[in-house]
């Protein structure tokens, strides 16, 4: 079992945490949520870092053939075919497929897209790469108790103005 805590936890675009433990078994299911704020001691072997955790990158072009059907309600963006210099927002949530959900891969990409990226805020991004494509696969989506999945560690971002820099890095943990 592991315990990890960061300033901000994101469950989904609309329940993002402060200041909150995620623990996970082995199975990487996550067993339990709870706020550092709210408890009288802290929790025992909790491993604290400084970015942003959220649930493990899902590409669709790995799972789906047909994309075009499935994303005509996103404004769905191919990285792994065109290293984009401009992203337009839209009425639409945002999808950035990397063809990948290895993150050696995706911090090489994301340094080259982060300008096109300047119009959404990071918490934008996460949902984009972790929390619409598992929606719309049919996968949990929600960073939430039973759920399994792997951990990311989004460090190096602008945690006060919300928006990634050059130097964003995403990681495992746990």
């Amino acid at each position: 079992m592991i315990r990890v805590a960061s300033q901000l936890t994101f469950c989904s675009p609309q329940e993002i945490l402060r200041r909150t433990v995620v623990e996970q078994n082995e199975e990487s299911v996550i067993t339990g949520l709870f706020g550092l704020d709210n408890s009288s001691v802290e929790s025992a072997h909790t491993l604290f870092y400084d970015g942003i955790i959220s649930a493990g990158f899902v590409s669709l072009k790995k799972y789906v053939g047909e994309l075009k059907s499935l994303v005509s309600d996103y404004n769905y963006i191919d990285l792994s075919i065109d290293k984009k210099t401009d992203i337009i927002k839209q009425n639409k949530p945002l999808i950035l497929d990397f063809g990948t959900n290895t993150t050696e891969q995706i911090n090489q990409l994301l340094p080259l897209i982060a300008p096109a990226l300047s119009g959404f805020t990071i918490l934008e991004i996460i949902a984009a790469c972790c929390y619409y494509p598992a929606l719309l696969l049919g996968i949990t989506a929600s960073l939430s108790i039973g759920r399994n999945t792997e951990l990311l560690l989004w460090e190096n971002s602008d945690l006060v103005e919300k928006r990634i820099t050059k130097r964003t890095q995403i990681r495992k943990i746990g």
